[in-house]
């Protein structure tokens, strides 16, 4: 299992930040980093990934489960309100 863009971007949308919000948060020196890692282009480290969390206000782990509840291999999208 990994961390799938569309997921961080939902994240992202659904705590109303911009990409370079949370490429402040992450530490990166400009957005399109952050970009690439919603376009499946890399992916942030644990501390970066646990950093972005905290700024959305959802658990690193919540996130997690809900991304094995939906599988790898499902188009299925991370419900990120279940989780609040």
């Amino acid at each position: 299992m990994y961390i799938k863009g569309a997921d961080l971007r939902r994240m992202r949308l659904s705590a109303k930040r911009t990409t370079s919000d949370m490429a402040r948060v992450a530490g990166v020196k400009t957005r399109k980093t952050y970009e690439n890692w919603e376009h499946n282009v890399g992916l942030p480290s644990v501390n970066q990934f646990a950093a972005l969390c905290d700024a959305c206000g959802i658990s690193p782990s919540d996130f997690m489960a809900s991304a094995q509840r939906r599988g790898d291999n499902s188009n299925e999208r991370l419900d990120i309100h279940s989780m609040e």
